[in-house]
């Protein structure tokens, strides 16, 4: 399979790259705050210009009429720079719509989404409960015209930022999309008291729009997670070069660089399956299974890099001074986000039984 860049998606590269240098935190590293990231607006209005968030997006609703691999371009300079944004989250909703809206809801909401003006996020996790797509707690009630959300949403990265909620709640037993302007919000936890809602599109339509959108973030995040690595690796090499030990460079130590080797696999296989991942979702943005391999060779991959990068570098990487640990601490959250690497090995292992016995050693 041919991963190689044309000319465009280099110049997209290329792009985001000299945006991702301008906007990069400019303290120094043990400056950063710690805690959930806040919103910036002048990084948000950079990214929004440059029309990163409409780059998927059909052209008639104000989108660039790109595929997800242009997403995973971008969202891996982001990654590489350590910028955090609501890029992953303002995408999963912008899906959730295009997806599972009317073309009414289509036309309405979209474009001043894509063009960044509006801040939209996703609210589907709840306190006490692992991932879902479905909702528990949260409640819808009321007529088409007339519907209220009662429940929690916890923790929704960016809500106290956000123009508008995309919700996720119960119906019977099904789950909706829910359009929220008004909620009560402080930070990430959100509650809704007989909260004024809009349903999104219809309960079957919402089912297939939340598998869209969910890999689309997965790819967005698994993408800036993958740029996150390919920051600490040259660190990791470039340290090993210049640090001594006994009066020569830790290169010259074998089995430092056999860890640096592996360190290398683990950036390859992860950079393989994220632009694997892009082009599946672009023929069948419906694909559960590579979003979900996605999720399991990053997060094992993430995890490895991480972990030798800090080791590595000795007592050092364990500093907040020192950049190779904020890029640690950024893929270790990314793991944990639209479900762990356990949480998607398991939804790969449920569907084993659907696929033919192949026998290796023939």
């Amino acid at each position: 399979m041919d991963f190689t860049f044309d000319d465009e998606q280099k110049a997209l590269q290329g792009a985001v790259r000299e945006l991702a240098s301008r906007h990069a935190p400019a303290e120094t590293p043990g400056d950063v705050p710690v805690g959930p990231a806040t919103h910036d607006p002048a990084v948000w209005s950079a990214i929004a210009e440059m029309g990163l968030i409409a780059l998927p997006f059909a052209e008639e609703v104000g989108g660039a009429g790109a595929s997800p691999v242009e997403v995973a371009i971008a969202a891996a300079e982001l990654g590489r720079a350590r910028i955090v944004t609501a890029y992953a989250d303002a995408l999963t909703a912008a899906a959730l719509i295009a997806f599972g809206g009317t073309d009414e809801q289509r036309a309405k909401l979209l474009p001043d989404l894509l063009d960044g003006s509006r801040l939209t996020v996703p609210a589907f996790a709840e306190p006490g409960r692992a991932w879902s797509l479905q909702a528990y707690d949260v409640t819808a009630s009321g007529t088409e015209g007339d519907v209220t959300l009662t429940g929690t949403k916890e923790p929704v990265p960016y809500a106290d930022a956000a123009d508008r909620l995309v919700v996720t709640a119960r119906v019977g037993e099904e789950t909706g999309l829910f359009l929220v302007s008004d909620a009560n919000v402080s930070g990430m936890h959100v509650r809704f008291d007989e909260t004024p809602a809009v349903a999104l599109g219809t309960l079957q339509d919402a089912t297939r729009a939340m598998q869209a959108a969910i890999n689309l973030g997965i790819l967005a995040v698994a993408a800036e997670a993958l740029g996150a690595m390919d920051a600490a690796l040259p660190m990791t090499v470039e340290y090993l070069k210049t640090r001594k030990q006994f009066g020569v460079p830790l290169a010259a130590f074998q089995t430092l660089t056999q860890r640096a080797a592996d360190m290398y696999v683990s950036l390859e296989l992860a950079r393989s399956t994220v632009l694997h991942t892009g082009m599946a979702l672009a023929t069948d943005p419906y694909d559960a299974a590579a979003a979900s391999r996605a999720k399991v060779v990053v997060g094992r991959s993430g995890r490895h890099i991480g972990q030798e990068a800090i080791q590595l570098h000795g007592g050092i990487g364990m500093t907040a001074e020192y950049e190779v640990g904020h890029h640690t601490a950024r893929i270790t959250a990314i793991e944990h986000t639209f479900g762990d690497t356990r949480w998607h090995l398991a939804a790969l292992a449920r569907e084993v039984a659907g696929h033919e016995q192949v026998d290796v050693l023939r």
